[in-house]
């Protein structure tokens, strides 16, 4: 690359005291989930401990531009690229890095691009003093991507914040030992490992002592917190810790797998308090072929059990799902069993994903890939389908009273969108800023948008 950079030379492995030029303008976008959202705090937290730096809004004028990457889709790794290209068009003279599972898998493909100057990945990504300061001092691009060990640590930086955000995300667990056959994921996050007890609850006291009310617990596989740990613990375990500690303090799951829907878990569910009503649920299909060409860990009869075990707890207990339309081989009898099982099942919304043919699975390795027409049709059917579940859902609570948290300013002029506890997203009065819990009543569902009222204010 020919172009000069801005010669920041005094950050180099000097921390904030005492670097005396113009702080670094750094940029973030997160790509994909919930854990990116919050490796991407902890990015931040890093730098801010050790270096000058002014965090800038994405599409403005920075020094540094840093994509925390999701690679679950081809429309995610391109979506990646076309970012990265637009940040160094947008100023010539920045650096462009690229971190997280994209980086991580496909650490040649984003090298090869002259637009990004730096490839990091999930191993290195918090480390930002081992990679910051050669990146600014180098004219070329650096690559910072290593193997996961086989026994890797949970590590990752406390955070105090989350920009823009009225709900905290908190990573409790991260990797993944299933190896399901169309997913990239244990390659990008290496081995399942979870966070100390300890570490979880003084990560919590520090979004609580910041005036979260509400925090999202977040794992790739969630269900498997503390299975590495020792003594071993469970999820119910720790939920029941943190109940103890914060009683006032919202509590959300982040995606859990049907199988791990036990009764521990329904029961802390049943007993009320501070943990939310609402399950997501990584369901993927609803024919025991699929599941198994997917090496999922269950069958269809344990998930719509599981299902309607949750659903029975509360007629406005919101369930959601993931659906994955199109497995290699997905016949249109396999469909239907998943069409069938939607239908039959409470769910308040779903998310269909068309599947997605990942290179070096071994789902895009077997025959009978399923023709992008016929996907098409299919995923148009369970969004219709999806649609209509979630406006019955919807409609049912009209006249109840939830709890919900203010999220931010809605597109319709005057309103305002919350969620509530059930996980619907609402509009109330635009009366009370972000971050504000409160009660609210539902009074409407028009055009797709669901109106509440706010009892007392």
């Amino acid at each position: 690359m020919t172009a000069s950079k801005p010669q920041l030379t005094e950050l180099r492995h000097k921390p904030v005291a005492e670097s005396k030029g113009l702080p670094l303008r750094v940029a973030f976008w997160t790509l994909g989930c919930r854990l990116n959202q919050y490796d991407t705090e902890g990015i931040k937290t890093a730098m801010a401990d050790r270096y000058r730096i002014k965090v800038v809004p994405w599409r403005e004028i920075a020094d540094l531009y840093i994509l925390n990457s999701c690679t679950v889709t081809g429309k995610a790794d391109q979506e990646c690229r076309r970012l990265a290209r637009q940040a160094k068009k947008r100023n010539p003279q920045s650096w462009v890095v690229v971190a997280g599972c994209y980086a991580q898998t496909q650490p040649e493909i984003l090298s090869a691009i002259s637009e990004i100057d730096g490839v990091i990945g999930n191993t290195a990504k918090e480390d930002v003093s081992s990679w910051l300061p050669p990146l600014i001092a180098n004219s070329e691009p650096i690559i910072a991507v290593e193997k996961f060990p086989e026994h890797p640590v949970f590590d990752s930086p406390l955070v105090a914040s989350f920009s823009g955000r009225s709900r905290a995300f908190v990573k409790i667990q991260d990797g993944c030992d299933l190896r399901c056959t169309y997913c990239l994921i244990w390659k990008a996050r290496g081995p399942g490992r979870s966070r100390t007890v300890a570490d979880v609850l003084e990560q919590l006291r520090r979004l609580v002592a910041a005036g979260f009310p509400e925090t999202i617990l977040a794992g790739i596989h969630l269900g498997a917190y503390g299975r590495d740990l020792q003594p071993r613990t469970e999820l119910p375990e720790l939920l029941r810790l943190i109940r103890k500690e914060f009683p006032e303090l919202r509590i959300r799951l982040s995606s859990i797998h049907p199988n791990e829907i036990t009764p521990d878990l329904l029961k802390l569910f049943a007993s009320g308090g501070n943990l939310r009503p609402h399950l997501h649920i990584s369901l993927q299909s609803g024919s025991d072929g699929v599941l198994k060409r997917m090496k999922r860990p269950y069958q269809a009869q344990r998930a719509r059990q599981a299902l309607l075990e949750a659903a029975s707890l509360d007629p406005a207990f919101g369930i959601g799902a993931d659906v994955i339309v199109g497995f290699p081989g997905e016949s249109d009898q396999e469909f239907e069993e998943t069409r069938r099982m939607v239908q039959e099942l409470p769910f308040s919304y779903l998310h269909v994903f068309r599947y997605s043919q990942r290179p070096g699975t071994l789902a895009s390795e077997m025959p009978g890939q399923v023709q992008p027409e016929i996907i098409t049709q299919r995923s148009g059917i369970l969004r219709q389908l999806a649609a209509e579940k979630q406006l019955e859902f919807s409609r049912g609570l009209i006249g109840s009273t939830r709890e919900a948290v203010v999220e931010s300013a809605s597109k319709l002029d005057g309103w305002r969108e919350a969620t509530t506890d059930n996980y619907i997203s609402i509009l109330v009065p635009d009366q009370l800023s972000a971050g504000t819990m409160l009660p609210v009543k539902i009074e409407s569902v028009n055009e797709g948008r669901i109106f509440a009222s706010l009892p007392g204010v």
